[in-house]
């Protein structure tokens, strides 16, 4: 079983978003999913209650808990286990984030965001695992997309080159407990999240 990570230390990057999305693309393109919610807030879990489907399958679970949960999906025969985890400092995170096989730092293009993201690279860079940018909540042709990029790879981590946009289908699919791919199939979303998701499959495998 592989282990995907979506890390961030600022609150509003987008993170459980596009976890949700992911565990949901992986979903639909074969994998066997566990989503796993780490984030006390738990947002991850009150979309799953809103969901009519059962998978992914969404669970809790503190830091503490989290080798025993991922031990259990194994011998459930899942395939992959999305984390979200908590977007500030926390105990228990930097263990979080030791445990996965990639991790994910979402980052808005914006000077804030850029200038907070320099905690959760320092907390992937201690964790010791590969780690990938992804831009979220990107305004179509903005020219903060590609400077933002620049901007990220001095960090030393790849960006993906699917730049997630700022679009309301992310907000409608999650209150009907649906993602992207599911609510609007054939959407520019949907392009997005699935182009993303193969990215991350790629880096999955190298790794």
């Amino acid at each position: 079983m592989r282990t995907i990570a979506f890390l961030s230390q600022k609150g509003g990057s987008g993170k459980t978003t596009l976890a949700v999305h992911i565990a949901v693309a992986a979903q639909g393109a074969g994998e066997r999913v566990v989503l796993v919610d780490t984030d006390p807030q738990a947002s991850a879990s009150a979309w799953a209650q809103a969901r009519k489907d059962e998978h992914p399958a969404v669970q809790r679970s503190a830091a503490s808990g989290l080798a025993k949960l991922l031990e259990k999906a194994r011998a459930d025969w899942r395939t992959l286990a999305v984390i979200d985890t908590p977007p500030h400092a926390v105990p228990g995170v930097d263990l979080i984030a030791r445990t996965a096989d990639l991790l994910v730092i979402p980052c808005r293009p914006s000077v804030l965001d850029l200038a907070a993201v320099a905690s959760s690279v320092a907390l992937a860079k201690a964790a010791g695992k590969p780690t990938v940018f992804v831009l979220n909540a990107c305004d179509a042709r903005a020219p903060e997309i590609e400077q933002s990029k620049r901007v990220l790879a001095k960090h030393g981590f790849p960006v993906a080159p699917t730049d997630v946009g700022h679009r309301r289908a992310y907000s409608r699919a999650l209150s009907t407990g649906s993602a992207v791919t599911e609510f609007e199939p054939k959407g520019k979303s949907a392009e997005e999240i699935n182009g993303l998701w193969a990215w991350l499959t790629r880096h999955l495998e190298n790794d």
